[in-house]
């Protein structure tokens, strides 16, 4: 059996049940998939195959996350990494990490913000949401952090729709940085100052 698997953004030729073995025990050391994440998958994937196409990632995200069809799309989209159509276990173990469980929290969340209903948030919504949030630390986010945020969360053209705002939540529980001191001097790379 001869396969090529795309890997680092190039073709890896493999020759033997030997070689695939070997070159996925590698990919593991990435960190082994957590059971409930493997669980959660195994019930979409087909043979055993270690990917689902895009249909039935979408039917995985609506019936395992309690999405509509629009959210799953919109979260298939940001969390399919190389923009093949086809969610593999890595990019479902990144959705996993990033929203997992809380899933229901982070849509009921952002359609709270959503004021529109325009699947997006604007500045003005974003702003408001950041406002209200607090960090991993527990303390609300100072003006100049709320607008860092708002600067690498954005589109194009300034929105942030649902799948930014589950990376924009994840940031936060990771974020741990002390408040910037009275008087000091940042910068934004991007800013109107530049």
């Amino acid at each position: 059996m001869i396969t090529y698997v795309k890997y680092r953004n190039r073709l890896v030729l493999i020759n033997s049940i030997k070689q695939r073995q070997i070159f996925m025990a590698s990919m593991g050391k990435r960190g082994k998939i957590p059971k409930e994440v493997q669980a959660i998958f195994d019930k979409y994937a087909q043979s055993n195959v270690k990917r689902l196409s895009r249909q039935h990632a979408i039917e995985m995200l609506q019936q395992e996350f309690g999405m509509t069809q629009q959210e799953a799309m919109v979260m298939f989209e940001t969390f399919d990494k190389d923009k093949n159509e086809i969610m593999s276990i890595w990019e479902f173990q990144q959705f996993y990490e990033t929203v997992g469980a809380d899933a229901a929290d982070v849509v009921a969340k952002f359609h709270e913000l959503d004021k529109d209903n325009s699947l997006k948030l604007d500045g003005d919504e974003a702003r408001a949401g950041l406002e209200s949030m607090v960090t991993g630390t527990g303390r609300k986010l100072d003006e100049k952090e709320i607008q860092f945020f708002l600067m690498t969360a954005c589109d194009d053209t300034g929105a942030i729709d649902l799948g930014m705002f589950s990376n924009l939540l994840y940031r936060l529980k990771l974020y741990k940085a002390e408040p910037p001191k009275k008087g000091q001097k940042t910068h934004i790379i991007g800013d109107e100052t530049d």
